[in-house]
């Protein structure tokens, strides 16, 4: 009899267990997102305008300009111009290490 009710109550659920999400035991705490700092900002600025540079430069050479080099002059005013607008939007909006949205 005595074995029954050692039994009866190991078979019993704790409340707070049962009603837990087993997903929240191993979630993380969540992070804040990792901004980049002013300085890779500002390479990133530099690399952008120094790349539609190139691709100005190639358009400007004199030399006849083929298929292939259009197509890399494209991709490089597409690259370039891409990493210029969005390293002055991010300082623009303070998405930088100490800017207004790391806060």
């Amino acid at each position: 009899m005595e074995n029954e009710a050692i039994e009866t109550v190991e078979n019993i659920e704790d409340p707070q267990t049962a009603t837990e999400d087993p997903d929240t035991e191993n979630a993380e705490p969540e992070k804040k997102p990792n901004y980049p700092t002013q300085a890779v900002l500002t390479i990133r600025t530099i690399v952008g305008a120094y790349v539609v540079y190139l691709a100005y430069q190639i358009m400007t050479s004199g030399n006849e300009i083929t298929i292939p080099m259009w197509a890399a002059v494209a991709l490089f005013i597409v690259a370039g111009s891409g990493l210029v607008i969005m390293s002055v939007k991010h300082f623009i909006c303070g998405e930088y290490e100490g800017g207004k949205k790391d806060v």
